[in-house]
């Protein structure tokens, strides 16, 4: 059985519209990659109501939850109104370094909470500030890394 693939016109034809086909591609994923650009305002923001949350055992229990509750209520406004914004919703990473500095940011996150409860039952509740601040940066850091790595990684399609 004769293969008459890449030869004569229709080859060439194939070929053109194949490479047609990948450019369109390409430029989705680039155009894609652009309009998922996580606005400015949004970590900094996202630290603050993380760093509410975090530092919440180190205020008196009627104030906990009002914490609590405005970091909460803080974390689902951002999520919507970055996705009116982007018009994308976004639910799982674009690859292997995204994900890696996304667990490490939960785990981070994690690890901070675990610090300021043990520092509220331990009667350390000054430092829990110190925690907060530090959940803060966590949190604005290494989520604009989580955006560069999730951008790059989309620009190139892995």
């Amino acid at each position: 059985m004769k293969n008459n693939f890449g030869s004569g016109m229709n080859g060439d034809a194939d070929r053109a519209g194949a490479r047609e086909t990948l450019d369109a591609l390409s430029n989705d994923r680039l155009a894609l990659a652009e309009r998922v650009k996580t606005p400015p305002w949004y970590y900094p923001l996202l630290g603050v109501a993380t760093a509410f949350i975090i530092g919440s055992p180190g205020v008196e229990p009627p104030s906990r939850s009002v914490l609590v509750a405005f970091g909460v209520i803080a974390l689902v406004a951002l999520t919507v109104a970055s996705q009116k914004k982007t018009g994308v919703t976004i639910n799982r990473t674009a690859g292997p370094r995204s994900l890696g500095i996304a667990v490490t940011l939960g785990v981070a996150v994690a690890f901070l909470l675990g610090v300021a409860l043990t520092l509220e039952s331990t009667g350390h509740e000054a430092w829990i500030a110190l925690t907060a601040a530090v959940a803060f940066l966590a949190v604005w850091l290494l989520g604009r890394l989580y955006d560069r790595a999730y951008y790059l990684e989309l620009r190139s399609g892995r």
